[in-house]
């Protein structure tokens, strides 16, 4: 039995997660630039996409994901991009993260074939940056994010730690 009396019963430690948010990224083919001694790095360039929610907008063809695979460790997740709202503000993300899967699961993502989304732990913290007065909430709180691998891109929930 697990001894948990180090855990108080303080409502203020307590965390809430608010849906805000899904993005839907088309992404191109990896550009590989090569094992580099820590793993194998790779530039993903972004497409574009859709976001939905609290927001709506579209994911401009601009940023990447800047990855580095490895097979054996979680694969680092860096990506920086944009996207403009139905009412045309501009948003900047950078979005850290990491993913991790069994050796096998984790070439099968490497190499763009369909896996199980059950069989991959793909979370990351999407950060936001905007001159809209009424997009400001996104640039004040803590944000967190569930990815699953698509075909051509990635879907990401985006919640609001409260």
């Amino acid at each position: 039995m697990a001894d948990d009396s180090w855990q108080t019963d303080d409502p203020n430690l307590e965390l809430g997660l608010e849906r805000v948010m899904e993005l839907e990224i088309e992404v191109e083919s990896p550009i590989e630039i090569g094992e580099t001694g820590d793993g194998q790095r790779r530039i993903i360039p972004i497409l574009g996409g859709t976001v939905s929610g609290r927001v709506e907008g579209t994911v401009l063809d601009a940023g990447a994901d800047y990855q580095l695979y490895r097979e054996r460790r979680p694969t680092e997740l860096v990506a920086k991009y944009a996207f403009e709202t139905t009412d045309g503000d501009r948003v900047y993300v950078e979005n850290e993260g990491m993913r991790l899967a069994d050796l096998e699961t984790s070439k099968r993502l490497r190499d763009g074939k369909p896996v199980d989304p059950e069989d991959v732990y793909f979370c990351s913290v999407p950060q936001f940056e905007t001159a809209a007065s009424d997009l400001q909430w996104l640039t004040e709180s803590v944000f967190v994010a569930s990815g699953t691998r698509q075909p051509n891109g990635v879907r990401l929930a985006v919640y609001r730690v409260a």
